[in-house]
Order: C-alpha cells, then structure tokens, then sequence
C-alpha cells in the first residue's frame, strides 16, 4: 500500500534517512505502524536513489511506503511533467526539447487507450481534465 505524504523530492534527497518521519496509522485497523526500514526509489529528476520510508502495522500486518504526492505509483517521473510533455505532443505534435521521445510514446500509448475507453474525441481536453482529477491512466 502506498501512502502519500507532502514533501517534496529535493527535501527528501537533500535530508536521506535523517528525514523526521511523522506517525503512520493503520487505514485498516487504526492501530499505529511501527518503522520497518527504508526503501530506494528512483525518481527522473535525480541522479541518486532517494530513502522513503516504510511502516508495518503489529496487527493486520500491512505495509505501508510513503511516497510523495505529485507522484503515481511505480511511475518515475511527476504527474506535472507527464501532463506537460503530453500536452506538448498533442498541442504542438513534437515531444519538449531534451525529452526522451520512447517515455513519451510509452505515455502517449495508455493515455489514447484511456481516452478510447471513455469515448472522448477531444484528447486535448481530456487531457486537461483528467490531469485536473488526477486521473492515473497507468495500471
């Protein structure tokens, strides 16, 4: 299971495993987690693996990672810069300057999926609105 938690990437790789994790309680059972160590994540923007923090809860036994919002899970890049460089793709019909061209077919590939799924003609809009929600078109 994966937690989200307000903090950004930089103040993570800046502090590692110093950082000052709050209390974590249980979605399930609402006992409070315990520690269970640190996992390595790897994010685009960074060189090195960023720490992230995982609790375990003493009764029912679930995991948890935190992860930072502005982040979907399993998904190494933010939220803002796949709405951005699929914005550019179909406004513009050119990946931004720099921008590895497989990431963004890999990108463009579930978002069209989705797209069809929803029956939306207007991929631009629909787009925007589902970055607006949020929307995670990644399995």
């Amino acid at each position: 299971m994966i937690l989200p938690i307000k903090i950004t990437i930089s103040e993570l790789s800046k502090n590692g495993k110093a950082h000052k994790w709050g209390k974590c309680h249980c979605q399930d059972c609402h006992r409070d987690m315990w520690g269970h160590g640190y996992v390595a994540r790897y994010f685009s923007n960074l060189i090195a693996e960023v720490y992230l923090k995982r609790y375990r809860c003493p009764s029912c036994l679930t995991v948890v990672t935190v992860r930072p919002t502005g982040y979907w899970p399993r998904i190494h890049s933010s939220i803002l810069a796949i709405f951005e460089a699929l914005q550019s793709k179909l406004d513009h019909s050119f990946w931004p300057v720099g921008f590895p061209r497989q990431r963004g077919g890999h990108w463009l590939k579930r978002f069209v999926r989705l797209a069809r799924m929803e029956m939306q003609p207007d991929l631009s809009d629909f787009l925007n609105r589902c970055y607006s929600k949020q929307l995670s078109f990644f399995p």
